[in-house]
């Protein structure tokens, strides 16, 4: 099985299934993912107007003032219907039933040069499932760039462990601790020291993957892939800041019949998709 493919089925079904057997399906931009990229980019050079480019705004700002900004645009994307009308948009441009689709909402992602060495923002390179965050193993994790991206840029799948288990830590997350104070925490937008003082599920060590597949891109495609593949961001040591967004879907009738890709190590406990956005 080739784990990237570019050519997905008609059959929106045959989608489904394959991303749950582990595909990963790279798409070319649509009108609303380049609908989408244009108008985050415009939010970010808004906020960002008075410290100059975008992806170089980091070196111009303390890491404190940079995680305010980025904190007001992710309120902003997560939580606007009208970008919650662009999620029902995206998927039905490639294939899936809106209606019959729930939704965690478009989140930015905010990959800093050298962020690696922050303490505080470790989470985000742990090497994960989404499904260990209490996500059904019907999600599917939709990624999109706002730039051209290289290999170097993006993220690694472990295609060796998509069916084999992981030392982790899943057990220790509960979903309705993880929202006991709201969903500031969920989304990222108040709490700088959270990646200190919060329980984020990681690897425990130990598993030897033989395959690392990873990617380049175009602005504005949409990569697809099950939330229980295990995956990790890169180090990113370009000098520029990598910007993207993302949304997690779920088909309701697939998950209702216990249909997703393998559970073979998740043990957190709880329910993500009890506050997804569900159809009109």
């Amino acid at each position: 099985m080739t784990l990237i493919r570019t050519d997905p089925p008609a059959d929106n079904a045959e989608v489904r299934r394959a991303l749950y057997a582990g595909t990963v399906f790279r798409l070319a931009p649509t009108p609303t993912s380049k609908r989408l990229v244009a108008e985050a980019l415009a939010l970010l050079e808004a906020e960002l107007a008075d410290v100059g480019p975008i992806r170089a705004a980091q070196f111009r700002l303390s890491n404190d003032e940079f995680f305010r900004r980025m904190g007001r645009l992710r309120k902003t994307l997560y939580t606007e219907p009208r970008y919650h009308q662009a999620v029902r948009d995206l998927v039905t441009e490639c294939g899936f039933d809106a209606r019959r689709t729930a939704f965690d909402p478009i989140r930015l992602r905010v990959i800093m040069h050298r962020g690696h060495e922050n303490p505080k923002a470790a989470p985000v390179y742990y090497a994960h499932r989404d499904t260990w965050y209490a996500n059904p193993q019907a999600q599917i994790t939709w990624w999109v760039p706002l730039h051209d991206l290289a290999e170097a840029e993006t993220f690694l799948f472990y295609p060796d462990y998509f069916a084999a288990p992981v030392p982790n830590n899943s057990e220790e997350f509960d979903y309705d601790d993880w929202m006991r104070n709201g969903s500031d925490l969920k989304i990222g937008w108040q709490d700088p020291d959270a990646g200190t003082t919060a329980n984020y599920p990681g690897f425990g060590g130990g598993a030897r993957p033989e395959r690392v597949v990873s990617f380049a891109c175009r602005a504005a495609e949409v990569v697809l892939f099950a939330g229980a593949h295990f995956h990790q961001t890169r180090h990113n040591e370009t000098g520029r800041t990598r910007f993207s967004l993302d949304v997690r879907t779920v088909h309701l009738d697939d998950r209702a019949r216990g249909v997703g890709a393998p559970n073979v190590d998740n043990r957190s406990t709880g329910s993500a998709a009890r506050d997804y956005v569900q159809p009109l």
